[in-house]
């Protein structure tokens, strides 16, 4: 009897830990009047282009001190703000 009411416990404590899904609308569009209203300008973040590149062993650019071998990440091209462009 006890195992049995500690097996629907422990069902009903996991079946209460799972997460639920959000739903969001997909009407869900941009009111640029209301934005210009409220003083917003609709904007998006374009994220960096970035690489990786590898380092060869040597010495510093000026001539200083002896470096080992590895990577570096460059970045190709800065991040940016762009204006929003809603597609209709």
């Amino acid at each position: 009897m006890k195992t049995k009411l500690l097996g629907i416990s422990l069902i009903l404590i996991l079946a209460g830990c799972t997460p639920q899904p959000v739903v969001m609308p997909e009407s869900a569009g941009i009111d640029h009047e209301a934005l210009a209203r409220d003083g917003i300008a609709p904007h998006i973040w374009e994220e960096p282009m970035v690489d990786v590149i590898d380092v060869p062993p040597g010495t510093d650019p000026e001539g200083h001190y002896y470096r080992p071998a590895h990577q570096e990440v460059v970045e190709i091209r800065q991040g940016k703000w762009q204006y929003y462009q809603d597609k209709k």
